[in-house]
């Protein structure tokens, strides 16, 4: 899923990452970046029961994010829903892929939205980047039944 809440690209994956969403990701990346010409942020939330991508889906997820870099992404950050074993993997996975990218702007890795949110983007409450995200699921999944 590809949502936008002021200057925050919102990516949420839930199923397989494959190359069409990685090129969804990138086509919002660069309407907000002209909308925002003096910086946007992105917001990646994994759902707890998502799998990982695969080594494809990795390496264009890298190569959209070393491309962003020389544009206007400021920060970025990634939510894991999970705890555990495997959240401690996806958030591994996640640190992996900023290292590959040496990303030159700001990127972290969190356990919740609020606390991503509130890194993110402080200038807005948490509250509101969490209702941003369970609003755009909510569309959603009204429009998938």
């Amino acid at each position: 899923m590809v949502a936008v809440f002021n200057r925050i690209l919102i990516l949420v994956f839930e199923r397989e990452t494959t190359l069409s969403a990685v090129a969804a990701c990138r086509r919002a990346l660069d309407l907000l970046e002209r909308k925002y010409p003096d910086g946007i942020a992105c917001l990646t939330i994994v759902a707890e029961n998502a799998p990982l991508p695969s080594q494809e889906a990795r390496d264009a997820l890298a190569a959209l994010a070393t491309g962003a870099a020389g544009k206007r992404l400021r920060r970025s950050a990634v939510c894991f829903e999970g705890g555990g074993f495997r959240g401690a993997l996806v958030r591994g996975v996640a640190t992996g892929l900023q290292l590959m990218a040496k990303l030159p702007f700001p990127h972290r890795v969190f356990h919740s939205v609020e606390v991503a949110g509130a890194w993110l983007a402080p200038e807005i409450a948490a509250h509101q980047l969490r209702s941003a995200v369970d609003s755009a699921r909510l569309k959603v999944q009204a429009h998938a039944s």
